[in-house]
């Protein structure tokens, strides 16, 4: 080997010293740290990490430390489950609620319609027997009495008609 290509150093093509450099974007999602709010964890850790006989030994501690680890992130794991099961219980109870209300409006708009249609069948009936006297007065003269019963006749029936509900009214 030559000596000299031994002794010098490459230039680098981008040293970086440029001024050309750009701050990295920052993520806004926060990253929870494992060992935060872990206190238990921690103390064991720590305490196999001086090889205590009180763990029986470096194996024993290394195994106590990495199964209360274990354990830790599994209970972690299991609330963040926990959570998403109670926002997803709270979501289909809100739900639930709205269907029951618009089932509770439904049911008293058939309840109502079937209670209703008895009186709407009788105004029917009493318009079209009204409108038939009316024109059987007039045939008679009775221009006055006969114009009133056709009048009225066809009111009851119009009325009767237009209150029966529409598909999709609110």
């Amino acid at each position: 080997m030559n000596s000299e290509a031994v002794n010098k150093v490459p230039e680098p093509h981008v040293s970086g010293s440029d001024g050309s450099q750009v701050t990295a974007e920052v993520s806004e999602d926060c990253i929870s740290s494992q060992q935060v709010g872990r206190p238990m964890t921690n103390a064991i850790t720590g305490l196999a990490a001086t090889n205590s006989r009180a763990f029986g030994g470096e194996v024993a501690s290394t195994l106590i430390a990495g199964a209360t680890s274990q354990m830790s992130v599994e209970l972690d794991q299991t609330k963040v489950e926990l959570n998403e099961q109670r926002e997803k219980n709270e979501r289909l109870t809100q739900e639930l609620t709205s269907e029951k209300i618009k089932s509770a409006i439904l049911g008293e708009r058939i309840e109502s319609f079937r209670s209703s249609r008895h009186l709407k069948n009788i105004g029917i009936a009493i318009g079209s027997i009204l409108l038939g006297t009316g024109v059987q007065l007039i045939k008679m003269e009775s221009l006055a009495y006969g114009v009133s019963c056709l009048v009225i006749g066809a009111i009851l029936i119009i009325f009767s008609w237009a209150s029966a509900p529409k598909r999709g009214d609110k």
